[in-house]
């Protein structure tokens, strides 16, 4: 089911799209190669950006509503999901921001 998933997530992957059109329109080239590599900086870049972003609403929440419980396996591991959802959402978000990027500037 994972496996499936990956692949669903990159098939839809605005990189995919913005490469098939700079193949299209540029033919094969090595200055295609900055298209992944955009792509995969900018997903690292961004799903770094949704884990500070969830880690500080996290901590704007314990401030009002004080930490949970110790021991409270729940807590942690929800916020951890969470943060991972964040994470691929942002890289999600990065990698096409990244790949539109390269095309347009480094082609």
């Amino acid at each position: 089911m994972i496996v499936f998933i990956l692949a669903l997530i990159l098939f839809i992957s605005p990189t995919l799209i913005i490469l098939s059109i700079a193949l299209s329109q540029f033919g094969l080239v090595w200055s295609l190669l900055w298209i992944p590599s955009g792509s995969i900086i900018g997903g690292l870049l961004m799903a770094i950006v949704g884990a500070i972003f969830y880690s500080r609403q996290i901590q704007e929440e314990d401030r009002q509503t004080g930490p949970p419980e110790s021991g409270a396996i729940g807590a942690g591991l929800g916020r951890s999901i969470v943060t991972l959802v964040f994470m691929v959402i942002f890289g999600w978000i990065g990698s096409g921001g990244g790949a539109f990027l390269a095309f347009k500037y480094l082609l």
